[in-house]
């Protein structure tokens, strides 16, 4: 049995198709990756709102049964003005949309206040003991100057993330 070589077929592309499809996936990683930040569990079931307008709002109207299924959502609020979101939220920019998340759905605010006080408690004792190294004149003056200088980064690195936790502390200290 033979049969000619298949040939292209423009009308058999459906562009428009998959461009709905990667918005619908870009959707998708965009709120699992809010879910992963926030520690929350993949199977807890979550809210989301999103603004968008034209093309990119009729693209997620489309894909929204997959968006539902595979991001774990339970409902989908549609809207074309972002203020119209009036809860505390964690968002996402992606290509025409925006995807809003609410806070209340993600933490359970006493775990997370008490997971964020550890980890500021552990931040501080690193702080601490870098401070006490790198103020120590026998570390000072024996350590090579790469040992010194990365010993400076992590320092930077420690502030800068008690910093953020602290923040975070401070917001999760209001809800409870």
């Amino acid at each position: 049995m033979k049969a000619d070589y298949p040939l292209y077929d423009e009308a058999l592309t459906f562009e428009d198709d998959v461009k709905t499809i990667e918005m619908a996936m870009e959707a998708i990683r965009s709120i699992r990756n809010i879910r992963a930040e926030a520690e929350a569990a993949p199977s807890k079931k979550l809210r989301a709102y999103i603004a968008a307008t034209g093309d990119a709002m009729a693209r997620i109207n489309v894909a929204e049964k997959y968006i539902k299924n595979l991001a774990n959502i339970t409902e989908i609020t549609f809207t074309e003005n972002k203020d119209t979101v009036t809860e505390d939220v964690m968002s996402a920019v992606i290509d025409g949309a925006e995807i809003y998340i609410p806070l209340d759905d993600l933490l359970d605010y006493k775990a997370e206040f008490e997971r964020l006080t550890k980890e500021k408690a552990k931040l501080e004792g690193e702080v601490a003991r870098v401070e006490k190294m790198l103020s120590n004149p026998g570390f000072v003056n024996k350590a090579p100057e790469a040992k010194i200088n990365e010993e400076k980064e992590k320092m930077a690195k420690y502030q800068d993330m008690l910093e953020k936790v602290t923040e975070r502390l401070a917001l999760v200290e209001k809800k409870l």
